[in-house]
């Protein structure tokens, strides 16, 4: 339990816990140059033995320094402060234990972190909820406005609450932060008139930027060369806005876009010649969006030759026959030859096909040596979808392996099944979660599927999946699977060989499934 004493020294933190009770940590991290040197050996503590050098150097891999300390992490310090006095003049003179500062503070450990972080750059996060009081907040914006030429990182989000301070607000965002490398605002309340010059117009360090619920135009000063954007429910404006980032930060290297208001931007709307943009430097991208006509934006302007990972997301219910072929056809079209060399130089591609409660919801993902690909919808059809996979092999000449997830499966979804039988589908999985009973009746039928015996052009007889090689149930301790229904499919499956032999006297051809690999799976109730 952690007690806070704002009398006599300002030790303020006091938890009742030993030493040896601190949780450790292993995130590495820079010994401080200014303890670095010391050689002298800490007599007065229980580990007399251990240079301070080193001492210094634990303390700062038990306390890295990471932007997110917690409250419970500085009661640590602040308690471990009081094991001696060489200890507490150790830590104190440890700038780099103090760099982290958060709202979460008390006044008086604000001030600790001030001074004794001396001119080390400062990590600052200020989360307000609609509980804090808006006086301590006051106080500590004046605590750290006069140490913004100290800033590297700032997060500021705020829950949009009423009778806020904006001038005094404003004023704090305005302070010039010459160090300033990364910024994380969700300033909903200062939208309008006069745009806020955030960070004083002279962030020219800042490789990192994060915006939600705002307009990008407020903030266009801060999109020149950045390393990473990320961007929540924000309005983009005119396309060329929202194109014109990968022209201003060439360096970019992660993208992601957020936006899953129903309101959508005019952006999306916007005819645009083709720019022929590049972004050679961009190799993670992230869009999760409402309207997946954003995806088609950027993709089909932007061309990402050293792009690793690509993150999509976005509701087609409202597009109709739009979906999937030309939408997604025009997103992908510049990866597919990339995918294409990799496949060829004798790569094993995974499609992931995993279906939600509903059969036009769901998600795939694609991944080989190189380049990872994942792709989550709503409103499609399992006919549209199938259409759209069929599409991409024959684009990629490669036979995929797929494994498709069934979670919570539909009856709908258990009968589309069908239209999946000309993929080679290698692994199957039957995910059940809920406390619905008729859940079970829905999984059975899946394993019914699997035992139906299909007859050929020929007269012969083969099986849904002929291709499966692992079948997975994963099951919960409120709903599990019925194990003779189970030996019942492989029953139906798998044929006596004598029987076999007979069918094949009488001309009828048999295509036996190859060896399955059969695993269930049992997990908490969910």
């Amino acid at each position: 339990m952690t007690h806070y004493n704002s009398t006599g020294d300002s030790s303020t933190f006091r938890l009742h816990q030993q030493p040896e009770d601190i949780p450790s940590r292993s995130q590495p991290t820079t010994l401080d140059p200014l303890t670095a040197t010391l050689t002298v050996l800490s007599g007065g503590s229980p580990n007399y033995h251990l240079p301070v050098e080193l001492l210094t150097f634990i303390l700062i891999l038990l306390f890295p320094d990471t932007g997110d300390r917690s409250k419970n992490d500085m009661a640590e310090i602040y308690r471990l402060r009081l094991v001696s006095k060489l200890w507490k003049e150790l830590i104190e003179g440890a700038p780099t234990l103090w760099t982290d500062v958060s709202l979460a503070y008390p006044p008086d450990v604000v001030r600790d972190c001030l001074r004794w972080s001396k001119n080390q750059p400062l990590q600052i996060s200020i989360t307000d909820t609609w509980s804090y009081p808006m006086e301590a907040l006051i106080e500590f914006l004046q605590l750290l406005q006069p140490q913004s030429h100290r800033w590297k990182t700032l997060s500021y989000h705020t829950s949009g609450r009423p009778n806020l301070d904006r001038v005094r607000i404003r004023h704090f965002l305005e302070s010039p932060a010459p160090m300033l490398q990364s910024l994380h605002l969700r300033p909903d309340e200062l939208g309008g008139d006069p745009r806020v010059n955030f960070a004083g117009g002279v962030a020219k360090e800042l490789k990192h930027f994060s915006l939600a619920y705002a307009s990008l135009s407020e903030c266009s000063d801060l999109l020149h060369g950045l390393e990473t954007l990320i961007l929540d429910g924000v309005d983009t404006g005119p396309a060329e806005e929202l194109l014109s980032i990968f022209v201003r930060s060439p360096a970019l290297r992660r993208f992601e876009f957020w936006n899953l208001e129903e309101d959508q931007s005019s952006a999306t709307t916007s005819v645009i010649s083709s720019l022929d943009l590049v972004a050679n430097s961009l190799e993670e991208v992230v869009i999760q969006v409402s309207d997946p006509r954003f995806i088609t934006l950027i993709l089909s302007q932007v061309s990402m030759p050293n792009c690793k990972s690509l993150e999509l997301s976005a509701d087609f219910s409202e597009l109709g026959d739009d979906f999937p072929g030309r939408i997604l056809d025009d997103a992908l079209a510049q990866f597919i030859p990339r995918i294409r060399e990799a496949l060829s130089l004798g790569g094993v591609a995974r499609f992931f096909i995993n279906f939600g409660s509903f059969p036009e919801h769901g998600e795939n993902s694609l991944e080989i040596e190189g380049f990872q690909f994942s792709f989550t919808w709503s409103g499609i059809t399992t006919e549209s979808l199938s259409e759209w996979i069929r599409e991409l092999l024959v684009m990629l000449d490669f036979p995929l392996e797929l494994e498709i997830i069934l979670s919570t499966p539909d009856r709908l979804a258990v009968e589309a099944l069908g239209e999946w039988n000309q993929f080679n589908v290698r692994n199957l999985w039957i995910r059940l979660a809920g406390h619905e009973l008729d859940l079970m009746e829905n999984a059975i039928s899946v394993l019914d599927f699997l035992g139906d015996v299909l007859v050929d052009q020929d007269g012969g007889l083969s099986w849904n999946f002929p291709n499966l090689q692992e079948l997975n149930l994963y099951s919960t301790q409120f709903i599990q699977f019925d194990l003779s229904r189970l030996f019942n499919m492989l029953n139906k499956r798998y044929l006596p060989d004598a029987y076999v032999k007979d069918m094949g006297e009488l001309g009828i051809t048999i295509q036996t499934p190859p060896r399955i690999d059969l695993r269930q799976w049992k997990g908490i109730g969910v």
